[in-house]
């Protein structure tokens, strides 16, 4: 075995136990603690950012879990591992939800009644009590069902998938208003929440893409396909909502474009819809780089990148460009401690009930 191979073995397995991922974890929020003392405002729309992005990979891991329950097909029971373990991290993100429920002001102005909200609208939806209500109701709700479903087979896992996917439904539409287009109150979109869900669903497949294990398997074609449908309708989500704002010309939503095309913010969104939607789409549209194992990790790498971005230009515009840097190593520290949660052997422990329960 050539040296490098062996450097390169002896990495990956250093990257697969919890340490490393901790310790790169603990290196990311000392730095982050800078921005808290310094620029606690940055260090909000930062943490944000990283908690919105790495949030959609354990909840695209409990819709693909789901969807496959309902639909079947090899993709899911070859890449069910991923999925489940994926999924099995959201109460991990409930945890790192914490700190914005523990710190609602420093993220939202509407905590005090500021940013103009509508008296009626404070008093009986957007306030804080309510804000963390809906946010535990959510996170129990998927906590329950990445729990039971691959415990469970048959119709009770039909069942079980059926009226999970109307609760994922709902919750994601609700959180994904309270998150992030709270930030700006009068900014409303009734197609947020499936532009959120085709998110999440990218990013869990993009993560799958990068950590399945090349074995030659038809499958990856599958999962080729489903990522690029994946960003294919989240491009047409977020076209048509921007056709439709911009033409209905609604003074407070079109502001909200408008605020993204000053700055940095342009530039983000250029390299957003570049890194997120034209080269994976354009790349996947080649039926040998579908079915390659390879090819698809760095595709993956690629997709991963551009929605990272997508939610920079959706979060970080409300606290100023400092947070990009900000968003930068929180980033890294949820990354780094999904990786050390996901190294755990508790994590394995949904598989082997799922093994079990299909014969597999």
């Amino acid at each position: 075995m050539s040296p490098r191979r062996t450097i390169r073995r002896s990495l990956r397995r250093a990257a697969l136990t919890p340490a490393a991922p901790l310790l790169v974890a603990v290196a990311a929020l000392i730095g982050m603690s800078v921005f808290l003392l310094f620029a606690p405002k940055a260090a909000a729309g930062g943490w944000l950012t990283a908690f919105l992005f790495w949030s959609g990979v354990p909840l695209g891991g409990l819709l693909a879990l789901m969807i496959h329950t309902l639909t079947g097909g090899r993709w899911g029971l070859r890449f069910a591992r991923e999925f489940i373990m994926t999924a099995a991290a959201i109460p991990l993100m409930a945890l790192l939800a914490v700190p914005m429920l523990a710190a609602l002001p420093a993220f939202y102005p509407w905590v005090f009644g500021h940013g103009g909200v509508d008296a009626d609208v404070h008093r009986w939806y957007l306030n804080a009590p309510f804000f963390i209500g809906r946010t535990a109701l959510a996170f129990v709700g998927w906590s329950a069902l990445a729990f039971f479903l691959p415990r469970l087979a048959g119709g009770a896992a039909v069942v079980t998938a059926s009226l999970g996917l109307i609760f994922y439904g709902v919750t994601i539409s609700i959180v994904g208003y309270d998150w992030v287009l709270s930030l700006a109150p009068h900014f409303t979109s009734s197609s947020f929440g499936a532009a959120l869900a085709f998110t999440q669903l990218a990013s869990v497949l993009a993560v799958t893409a990068i950590a399945a294990r090349d074995d030659g398997d038809a499958a990856f074609a599958d999962l080729g396909g489903l990522l690029l449908a994946a960003l294919l309708g989240l491009v047409y989500v977020n076209f048509m909502a921007l056709l439709i704002v911009w033409y209905g010309d609604v003074p407070e939503r079109v502001q909200w474009f408008i605020t993204r095309t000053q700055g940095p913010w342009l530039a983000l969104a250029v390299l957003a819809f570049v890194f997120g939607s034209i080269l994976p789409i354009f790349s996947l549209f080649f039926g040998r780089w579908r079915r390659s194992p390879r090819a698809l990790r760095i595709i993956g790498v690629i997709a991963l990148v551009g929605l990272a971005l997508f939610d920079a230009y959706l979060v970080a515009p409300a606290y100023g460009p400092i947070a990009l840097a900000a968003a930068v190593l929180a980033l890294i520290a949820i990354g780094a401690l999904l990786v050390a949660f996901l190294a755990m052997p508790w994590a394995q422990a949904p598989v082997r009930h799922w093994r079990m329960r299909h014969g597999r």
